[in-house]
């Protein structure tokens, strides 16, 4: 059984400046409710969910970021761009991999400055070679 509520969650989540320690010591018992947060009408709460998945050990809020990062939502795919630096690199590569050629300017220059240090030569070219020719391609 879920230990944590949604409201847990929003407690955590709903101050101007969140408590992501807080959220992190719930644990991936929260990640359903952060995956609706993700889903839900309130940009500002689905970004802060996506960002409070990154902080779960290792790479459990893979998903939910992932959610994030396919939303149409330009604000939505620059929070998981950001929460992708807080993922393992095999992990964070996943999320970045598709923004990094995103067609919003901002979402390509948030997935390559979130690019962690310890990723292959080989994959950061490729971020940088999606990234310029989706600039190349004009929005």
């Amino acid at each position: 059984m879920n230990s944590v509520s949604m409201q847990d969650v929003r407690r955590v989540l709903d101050p101007e400046e969140p408590d992501y320690a807080a959220i992190a010591q719930l644990g991936t018992d929260s990640l359903p409710h952060l995956r609706t947060l993700v889903q839900g009408d309130d940009p500002m709460l689905a970004s802060k969910s996506a960002y409070a998945a990154s902080l779960l050990e290792g790479d459990q809020g893979q998903d939910v970021i992932l959610t994030a990062a396919r939303s149409d939502d330009p604000v939505l795919r620059v929070a998981a761009a950001c929460a992708a630096s807080n993922l393992p690199a095999a992990s964070a590569a996943d999320v970045l991999g598709g923004l990094a050629g995103d067609r919003d300017a901002g979402v390509r220059k948030v997935a390559l400055s979130s690019v962690p240090p310890d990723t292959s030569d080989e994959l950061v070219s490729r971020f940088r070679d999606a990234a310029t020719e989706a600039e190349n391609q004009g929005p």
